[in-house]
């Protein structure tokens, strides 16, 4: 396959042609499997695709996401996982993320007015349920820390 995608291309418009003559699909990239290279994309409100490898000839990438575009994309697909929360009510959700990372030695710092960069290559942004890294060892550090902070709130 040309073009292999990354967990950091997560967001991203992708075009991906399909074996056999079976044309391309067009879509925002929701995840990638980094073991088998299986792509998952959605190309619409109620559209998504699981796309094997095996069926990838190649795949490119149209648009890059804006920072913050994976909590868009998780509202438009799927809402059930979104929390709605005023945004006076972020502050304190990421004073308590703030403090926490810092008490398991983890250096952070504020991005922008609502984010917040982790070991400075994670990127957080509201609702504070997933955070992207084109580092996937401290991603799923990162990760599971986040886990962790919201089991115990």
């Amino acid at each position: 396959m040309q073009g292999d995608l990354a967990l950091g291309d997560v967001g991203s418009l992708i075009k991906v042609d399909l074996t056999a003559g079976s044309g391309h699909i067009e879509g925002r990239l929701f995840t990638v499997d980094p073991e088998s290279g299986a792509v998952v994309m959605v190309t619409g409100r109620d559209r998504t695709f699981y796309i094997p490898r095996c069926s990838i000839t190649a795949v490119a990438i149209l648009e890059k996401p804006p920072p913050g575009n994976l909590n868009e994309i998780d509202e438009l697909y799927f809402p059930w996982t979104v929390e709605k929360l005023e945004s006076g009510d972020w502050g304190e959700v990421k004073k308590k993320l703030q403090a926490f990372f810092v008490s398991h030695r983890m250096p952070i710092e504020e991005l922008g007015e609502d984010g917040l960069t982790i070991a400075g290559c994670v990127t957080l942004q509201p609702p504070f349920r997933t955070c992207s890294s084109a580092n996937d060892i401290i991603l799923a550090r990162v990760q599971k820390l986040l886990d962790s902070f919201h089991e115990g709130s």
